[in-house]
């Protein structure tokens, strides 16, 4: 049985995750969209591995909060959104 899915937070989503070769079904995918979930981003660690990639929520407060999570889950170290132009920067 697959335990792995989705996780679903007040101010971001995690979709994917590398560590554990999941990648959110399009049931969660809509879930997230629908839910007002809008600014791509991915947590990495210090060698620049990715290790989880989601949303955050278009209303979030604070940008950090994905990579607090990280950090404590996993010991992420730094975060990627995806700008205007589509493209990935370190926050």
């Amino acid at each position: 049985m697959n335990t792995i899915s989705a996780k679903f937070f007040q101010e971001f989503v995690i979709l994917n995750n590398f560590l554990e070769d999941y990648k959110a079904t399009d049931a969660e995918k809509a879930e997230a969209k629908k839910s007002g979930f809008t600014t791509f981003f991915e947590l990495y660690d210090d060698d620049d591995t990715k290790y989880y990639s989601g949303y955050m929520h278009k209303d979030i407060e604070d940008e950090f909060e994905p990579l607090d999570w990280g950090m404590y889950d996993s010991g992420c170290t730094y975060i990627k959104l995806r700008n205007k132009d589509g493209k990935m920067e370190i926050l």
